[in-house]
């Protein structure tokens, strides 16, 4: 079975086991996992921070993030489209009973303008709900990989900036972007409050996300995963798997792309999926298959028993997720099918 159905079902590879294994342990619960510990630092100094945070997962990081800048009944800004409020936003509310207000942005990219009429489109007197955070994802999933534009990146920053509002960016597949625009991580964590990484995508860790931010926010993060049941023990020998990643496997991401690019031309040359070749940006194709009187459960089934397995993103959209796991001979294979 190729499966294209995300990149979060890359396997560890032998080295990446070796690393494993052989991983110094400690009790992160009291600061003493040395893997863990290095993990941390290397992330400070890569993405230039003050503080970072290990975390089991994006969800995690991202809820985090939120529960650390806000208090319940203040509201977070974002666009529909993002992870955080398509498959979060349940959590969040339940956890840090904060009011989040959707926008539905062109491309999913998040404007000064559309944030200035989300901010403008109810009372805002002291005793109403204020917007004290602000959340933007990069690269864009629901928008078949799209990389955020920095300069959008910079004038958001500078907007949140000066009206007080905090600014956190979800780079569940920031590497993606970093690796496609040579943009360097610093670059990017500087124009934000809080930003978090996954190392269990493209990176081929089997698990592990980090927050990132100052040491205030970070040290409250910190206490928080403990009260969301992550208070960690001998947690190296995931944190050794993630440095292994940033250090050995992050150039891999530049192959994710040319295949994702070269299965979407040889789907568009000889199907009638109709597919914008100019927007494959990373590692995603999204198409529709409403043209074909059919579900998009229905053509993931059918590619399924045929043994390419593809994601059912919404009734009539199906998605495609390149990865280190897919060589050349799998992504013609698939095509094919």
């Amino acid at each position: 079975m190729i499966n294209l159905r995300s990149d979060t079902f890359t396997m560890p590879s032998t080295d990446m086991r070796k690393v494993i294994q052989n991983a110094e342990v400690g009790d992160d619960y009291y600061g003493e996992d040395d893997s863990a510990n290095r993990l941390e630092d290397y992330c400070k100094e890569l993405f230039g921070v003050e503080d970072a945070v290990f975390a089991t997962s994006g969800m995690l990081s991202n809820r985090l993030a939120v529960m650390s800048q806000t208090r319940p009944g203040d509201e977070l800004v974002t666009d529909h489209s993002y992870h955080i409020n398509m498959f979060e936003s349940g959590a969040i509310a339940s956890l840090a009973g904060i009011v989040i207000n959707t926008i539905q942005c062109k491309h999913g990219i998040i404007t000064t303008s559309d944030l200035k009429k989300a901010i403008d489109s109810k009372p805002r007197e002291e005793f109403y709900t204020q917007v004290k955070l602000v959340s933007i994802e990069n690269t864009i999933n629901s928008h078949q990989g799209k990389i955020y534009p920095l300069e959008e990146i910079k004038h958001i920053s500078e907007f949140c900036r000066k009206a007080n509002i905090r600014l956190h960016l979800d780079g569940a597949r920031l590497f993606n972007a970093h690796v496609a625009t040579k943009i360097p991580l610093k670059t990017y964590a500087q124009y934000a409050d809080t930003i978090n990484v996954c190392f269990s995508k493209g990176l081929g860790a089997p698990f592990g996300s980090i927050l990132m931010g100052s040491k205030e926010t970070i040290k409250e993060a910190r206490r928080l995963r403990v009260w969301l049941g992550s208070g960690f023990h001998q947690i190296g020998m995931n944190a050794k798997a993630c440095y292994f990643a940033l250090e050995n496997q992050l150039d891999r991401l530049e192959e994710d792309h040319r295949l994702t690019k070269l299965l979407a031309q040889k789907i568009a040359a000889s199907t009638p999926i109709q597919i914008d070749l100019n927007s494959i940006e990373t590692n995603m194709i999204y198409f529709d298959v409403s043209q074909f009187n059919i579900t998009a459960a229905d053509f993931v089934e059918q590619c399924k028993k045929d043994g390419v397995f593809l994601c059912e993103w919404l009734p009539t959209t199906v998605r495609i997720v390149l990865h280190r796991d897919i060589q050349e001979k799998d992504v013609l294979f698939a095509a094919e099918i």
